[in-house]
């Protein structure tokens, strides 16, 4: 089966082959040396048993994994008039997933239309992350990340 890695250390992604019977520390272990780390499977907010295989874990072919050491929890804050709004994250959850949230009854509360004219950006940049990103590579080593919940034509060319 293949899988893809993501890391807090880069945005790329690393798509790797692997048997779907080893067990998650091994790959752990090969993405992250040393111990401590943990592995989600994309948006989901507790990490996988080491212990288990990939298939166990319900690992998916092409399925996205995340490997981080130093980030259990995301602290995501997204600005949007009047007043911020900060949600705990876990390192696997994509971009798209925030904005869902942001743009929801718990964020922001955006109609459908305007919901359509706005996007995430990374705060004070133009950089705008691509929706299948996860917060654990975008995020800072203190564990935060900051958006700017903005119209989409502020990043339009």
């Amino acid at each position: 089966m293949r899988v893809y890695i993501h890391t807090p250390e880069t945005t790329e992604l690393k798509l790797v082959e692997v048997d779907g019977g080893i067990q998650l520390s091994q790959l752990i272990e090969a993405h992250a040396p040393g111990g401590d780390a943990c592995a989600w499977l994309e948006d989901q907010e507790d990490a996988l048993d080491p212990n288990g295989t990939l298939a166990d874990a319900g690992i998916p072919d092409r399925g996205h994994i995340h490997i981080s050491k130093a980030c259990p929890r995301i602290a995501v804050r997204v600005r949007f008039a009047p007043e911020p709004k900060t949600k705990d994250f876990s390192p696997s959850t994509t971009i798209n997933h925030v904005f869902q949230w942001a743009t929801g009854k718990q964020g922001f509360s955006l109609t459908p239309a305007e919901r359509a004219k706005h996007t995430l950006g990374l705060c004070d940049t133009t950089v705008e992350p691509d929706k299948s990103e996860h917060v654990g590579s975008l995020a800072t080593p203190d564990c935060t990340l900051c958006l700017d919940l903005a119209p989409k034509e502020r990043f339009e060319g």
